[in-house]
């Protein structure tokens, strides 16, 4: 055993694309349990996740009304008392393509061999503490960023980090995010902007306990989306392995996103779905999704989440 725990999150609205992750996952990582924390998923929704022993409730004591960045730091309280060396976060709209056993237990031997407390990308766009404090050209939108940036005494030109995906082995870490981003006067990305902080930050506390990963192998996004292609069992991109891909993009170029259903075997799945332009990973999204509703259809009607499908749109 790898002792890493993996985790996601998703409210109702991603259910649909959770059961992409899920099943991409499954392909790769067969041994391991990808663990949902309820962001605030619908009733059969939860039903079907802790059937299939992947449910982690929302813990009691935790707002509903939380922002879900806010419960995005506090995963430790939904993974209370589950063992684990080192914790590993997946964000839900994401696709495993070249994860296995082995490439997770490297990564956390180099994570434990660096001395390091997480391990995580910086941003796909190479951007700047700075470049993100400045994201609303002067308005009051960052201003509380920027108030952090200052307390933290981070270097602005340190590189921006992303969460979509990590493995940390530190509970202090994990502690402290979810501390100073609970009682965070929202903005863009503001779980993002502390973790950010916490590792650049000397005042914070954590400053140099980072291993950064290339965004473009371990999590391709945005412009990159469209020039990812098969290669061998899996996927690559710019010469490099793709270990997971990213379903994000600015304005949500590179894909379509929207509210319908998508028939398999004469059986719908309602949901909100985001189908990417890219032929190779439009397909693997199909394939994927086919294979889920096949194998557990029964599960997902006898939980009102599949119904008879009516004429209408697929991926």
């Amino acid at each position: 055993m790898s002792g890493i725990l993996y985790v996601t999150g998703a409210d109702e609205r991603y259910f649909a694309t959770i059961l992409l992750l899920l099943e991409s996952f499954g392909r790769q990582l067969p041994d391991a349990r990808l663990m949902v924390c309820d962001y605030g998923l619908a009733a059969g929704q939860r039903a079907y996740l802790a059937e299939r022993g992947q449910l982690l409730p929302r813990p009691t004591g935790l707002p509903e009304t939380l922002h879900p960045y806010a419960k995005k730091a506090a995963i430790l309280d939904y993974v209370g008392d589950l063992p684990w060396r080192a914790l590993c976060w997946i964000d839900a709209d994401m696709l495993a393509v070249g994860l296995d056993d082995t490439v997770m237990a490297q990564l956390l031997q180099r994570l434990e061999a660096s001395g390091a407390d997480i391990a995580l990308t910086t941003d796909i766009n190479s951007l700047a503490l700075s470049d993100v404090a400045a994201m609303d050209k002067g308005g009051t939108g960052m201003a509380p960023f920027r108030a952090l940036l200052a307390e933290s005494g981070a270097d602005p030109a340190a590189p921006y980090i992303s969460v979509g995906f990590w493995l940390c082995r530190s509970r202090n870490l994990l502690v402290e995010w979810d501390r100073r981003s609970r009682g965070m006067r929202p903005h863009s990305l503001f779980e993002q902007n502390v973790m950010a902080l916490l590792i650049h930050g000397p005042r914070w506390g954590q400053a140099g306990r980072a291993l950064l990963l290339d965004p473009v192998e371990w999590q391709p996004q945005n412009h990159l989306l469209p020039l990812i292609r098969s290669s061998g069992d899996g996927y690559g991109v710019r010469g490099r392995t793709v270990r997971l891909v990213h379903c994000t993009s600015c304005g949500y170029w590179f894909m379509d996103v929207y509210k319908s259903h998508v028939e398999v075997n004469g059986r719908a799945l309602a949901g909100y779905f985001r189908i990417l332009h890219n032929p190779v990973l439009r397909a693997l999204q199909t394939d994927l999704l086919h294979d889920h509703v096949t194998r557990h259809g029964d599960a997902l009607a006898r939980h009102g989440l599949l119904g008879d499908a009516p004429a209408g749109r697929n991926p």
